[in-house]
């Protein structure tokens, strides 16, 4: 990954032939945040499993460039009284460098409320000063928790994505799972569509360079 070609390693066989160096006066233009559905589904086919091979990708891709990222992962108890419960593996201007060992802490538990989770993480882009922010969530399907979920629950989330796309966040949803319809009717043209999930890491990191491009 990078802007620019460093001719001296055309000679070597690791494919990595471009670097990316931030001068003290670029600032980022561009802020994205993760968010992984981490309800029990998730741990079929592997999609919990890809979901931090793909937010380990991103992670790298979006320091290597300075794009300031922060990665959420969210579940609901169920039991109870409902409870959200966000799990931070990545803060905006993070300094400890060891998010990449907490991003394999993302696994499948429970419920899933998304509106919630969503809007949190919304929030939290919302406020940052980059001209670009993007709001990419992972999901196997549809919301599905204590009293919430179905018709209502979709409206939620559509409501959300309306009201921060007016705010300057611009909301996409990558499904990975079998539940894509109802995922696409939510999110409509933020919908991405991943029939092969393992090619999850190199369609979003597409996402964001085409998105630096315009910019």
């Amino acid at each position: 990954f990078g802007r620019r070609l460093n001719a001296r390693s055309i000679v070597e066989d690791d494919g990595r032939i471009f670097y990316n160096k931030k001068y003290p006066d670029e600032e980022p233009k561009m802020a994205v945040a993760v968010l992984v559905d981490e309800s029990g589904s998730m741990g079929g086919d592997d999609r919990a499993t890809n979901a931090r091979l793909a937010s380990i990708v991103m992670y790298d891709f979006c320091t290597s460039l300075g794009i300031p990222l922060a990665m959420y992962g969210h579940t609901e108890d169920g039991y109870g009284k409902p409870t959200v419960e966000i799990y931070n593996y990545t803060e905006f201007d993070s300094i400890d460098k060891k998010d990449r060992f907490r991003v394999m802490d993302i696994s499948a538990r429970s419920n899933n409320r998304d509106g919630a989770a969503v809007r949190f993480v919304a929030e939290r882009l919302e406020k940052r000063p980059e001209k670009v922010k993007i709001l990419i969530i992972i999901s196997d399907g549809q919301p599905a928790a204590c009293g919430y979920g179905g018709t209502a629950a979709e409206a939620d989330l559509r409501g959300i994505k309306k009201e921060y796309k007016n705010k300057g966040v611009t909301i996409f949803a990558a499904a990975i799972g079998n539940d894509k319809p109802n995922i696409e009717r939510i999110y409509k043209e933020g919908f991405l569509d991943i029939t092969d999930i393992n090619k999850l890491p190199m369609f979003l990191t597409k996402l964001v360079v085409n998105y630096l491009k315009k910019i």
